[in-house]
């Protein structure tokens, strides 16, 4: 049986297959497909469940292609409340065929490059990045191969940024709270990066970045050295050595990273009078010892000192270079020249010769991965540098429709979207060198009682631990009663349906205070951990365990032990910290 609807000359048919399901027959490019089996459509169905086989209670579905929707009541029997699944479909004509909230827990969406960024944006964290599932149904694959092709691209992505704050929240996990308890006390000394909002507008900026091509970039720089005195020249810690030995002075130096090794590049400049900006988790050795003009840059602060409610940071990309480049479209500046900005392994070096320090005779630099560099040809990179060329094409894309801000690409590695490669040699033949920059000018008016913040840090971490111990009785006295009861079933008064109910409380208290962000990557890696360690359930098993009086406790108690030990940690740190830096 078929059902014929027209749409500018595209003849779509709805199909009738042999085991009494339906498809769509359609003509793309002339070609005529079927969306699905034509003949067994439950091979197709088969295929979607076998892949969500292991569905946990959790996890979250992405399909491609809705097609009639026959496939929705299999689907659906495999799914708990806590499922999300988002169908992705390709064919307008098809989307708008359907109901676009089918249950409460299915989404259809319309195929698009935005949505599909902000979708994977939202829905992917590093709590789920083990309960992700991809299917593309029947034959949307084939048939829509390049939208298909974009979205495992996009899911990758997102997937990887997860990843990658997961691994940076557990490598960094004891330095971030160091860092953030030490850069405390210097808040008073500091100026807010607000006070440059648009101060510089219209002044070309020059982001300075340790990539390959710095031998070179620098080379023209000193031949046009005339020109520098109207640039804003931002660089991070790396390349300040080089910088100075050169005699190019930066205008602001930029420092994100957290480690030691940040404070020994930095550590024969620490009495330069060019301002340095930091945020929270930047080096406290660094941020201590250096005697320039600080320029604070807000992250955590802002979100949970009242005081601090109004100032602003900058994006944080995972490189400095990120943070450099909005500093100059903050301060309003344009073009933006980007130099040393490789993005890959320019004449197969990871740095420039200029910016080699001793801590990289221990890295362990490979490159394996192929991507195009501003010549056409193809040249190597790694995932993380990868990843970082990405995020920075999708910085310069939120501003490709204003015309204020230009980004120029005078480097010799990946290409960048978005920033259009230009020998810097010739960039300074333009007349955008006239006008004089302003330089950052101190304004202190930053005034928080940083002991005062200290003390309620640490009274929240003692109340949690309190909390904790609260809950791990309340879990040790429902094993020990070894009760089977229903939580469905349960009358209201119970006992244990109270203990339950404040054990809950306390969990979701923990978890969504503003104040747990202090703990940082211990917090993070904690959430992470005891969800691999106690709260594995598959799917088709959540109702049975979740109205389970005795799993639940079970669970809950291994949940408040490891919250115990994780809190006991980050004090011990924290007070080792407060005693260095404040006693």
């Amino acid at each position: 049986m078929f059902l014929k609807t027209e749409r500018k000359g595209d003849i779509m048919k709805k199909y009738k297959t042999s085991d009494g399901y339906h498809t769509y027959k359609i003509k793309k490019e002339n070609k005529t497909c079927y969306l699905a089996n034509k003949i067994v459509y439950q091979k197709d169905i088969d295929a979607l469940l076998n892949t969500i086989d292991d569905l946990k209670y959790d996890s979250v579905i992405f399909i491609f292609g809705i097609d009639t929707g026959d496939y929705l009541g299999a689907l659906s029997k495999l799914l708990c409340s806590k499922n999300k699944v988002f169908i992705f479909e390709p064919n307008a004509e098809i989307y708008h065929k359907h109901e676009l909230n089918m249950a409460n827990n299915i989404q259809l969406v319309l195929y698009e490059e935005k949505q599909l960024k902000i979708i994977m944006g939202s829905v992917v964290n590093s709590i789920n990045i083990n309960n992700l599932y991809l299917h593309a149904f029947g034959n949307y694959a084939q048939i829509y191969k390049e939208e298909y092709d974009n979205l495992v691209e996009k899911l990758d992505c997102a997937y990887m940024n997860a990843s990658a704050c997961l691994v940076l929240a557990n490598r960094f996990r004891e330095v971030f709270i160091q860092n953030m308890l030490a850069n405390l006390k210097i808040l008073n000394k500091s100026t807010s990066i607000n006070h440059y909002q648009s101060m510089n507008k219209n002044i070309p900026a020059i982001i300075i970045s340790a990539g390959p091509s710095l031998d070179k970039n620098i080379k023209d720089m000193l031949q046009n050295k005339n020109k520098l005195e109207n640039c804003f020249i931002i660089t991070g810690s790396r390349t300040v050595d080089a910088l100075i030995k050169n005699g190019i002075k930066p205008d602001i130096i930029l420092s994100v990273d957290p480690v030691d090794a940040n404070y020994d590049m930095m550590k024969n400049y620490l009495n330069l009078d060019i301002p340095l900006a930091f945020y929270e988790y930047s080096n406290r050795y660094l941020v201590r010892d250096y005697q320039g003009e600080k320029i604070y840059m807000a992250s955590l602060f802002s979100n949970t000192v009242q005081e601090l409610h109004n100032l602003r940071g900058i994006y944080l990309g995972g490189s400095v270079a990120h943070g450099c480049i909005d500093m100059a479209n903050m301060l309003g500046c344009s073009p933006i020249l980007l130099i040393g900005q490789d993005f890959a392994y320019t004449y197969d070096k990871h740095h420039s010769d200029v910016a080699i320090h001793e801590h990289d005779k221990t890295e362990a630099y490979e490159a394996r991965i192929l991507t195009k560099d501003v010549f056409e040809n193809q040249i190597k990179t790694t995932a993380t540098l990868n990843e970082f060329r990405r995020r920075l094409e999708e910085y310069i894309e939120a501003y490709h429709l204003q015309t204020r801000v230009e980004f120029i690409n005078c480097s010799y590695g990946a290409e960048i979207k978005g920033a259009p490669h230009q020998e810097l040699s010739e960039v300074f033949r333009r007349e955008i060198f006239n006008n004089p920059k302003k330089r950052c000018f101190q304004y202190k008016d930053i005034t928080i009682d940083s002991r005062e913040i200290i003390d309620s840090i640490l009274s929240y971490i003692n109340q949690c631990i309190v909390k904790a111990s609260q809950g791990l009785e309340l879990c040790e006295a429902i094993i020990l009663g070894n009760e089977p009861k229903s939580l469905i079933d349960i009358e209201e008064d119970d006992i244990d349906l109270q203990r339950i109910l404040y054990i809950l409380q306390i969990v979701n208290d923990f978890e969504t205070a503003s104040k747990s962000n202090y703990l940082g990557g211990y917090f993070n890696k904690f959430i992470y951990d005891i969800k691999q360690k106690a709260f594995i359930m598959l799917a088709k098993e959540y109702d049975r365990l979740t109205s389970d009086l005795q799993y639940q406790a079970r669970a809950f108690k291994t949940y408040f032990e490891d919250m115990q030990e994780m809190l006991e940690a980050a004090k011990r740190l924290s007070l080792e910290t407060v005693t260095e830096f404040y006693e």
